[in-house]
């Protein structure tokens, strides 16, 4: 048991140097690729900073248009019932009621 804690620990400070050194090394501008560009110094590349605007973008465009859909939604079913009380007057043979016909 005291060799498998011997172990860990040594991953765990091995871990933290490498972390170290690479904060370093890119700290002071060794370490550069594309696609882990940092203009703002955030340690957020900005690639992902970009998708990540992209989909808050397109979220907000999906929310209105839903939000949007769900009113016509509830405009419709607000229609159906204020017309659902003339189904029993269909069922029951009356005349529909309604502006009447002008004889010209």
């Amino acid at each position: 048991m005291k060799e498998f804690a011997i172990i860990l620990l040594c991953a765990l400070v091995f871990t933290l140097v490498v972390f170290l050194v690479a904060m370093a090394l890119n700290k002071i501008g060794w370490i550069k690729t594309a696609f882990l560009k940092d203009e703002d110094k955030d340690w957020i590349p900005d690639a992902v900073e970009k998708e990540i605007q992209e989909l808050k973008q397109d979220l907000k465009e999906t929310k209105d248009r839903l939000q949007s859909e769900l009113s016509d939604v509830g405009s419709a079913i607000k229609e159906v019932g204020n017309q659902i009380g003339d189904v029993p007057k269909a069922f029951s043979g009356k005349k529909r009621p309604g502006r009447k016909k002008s004889n010209k």
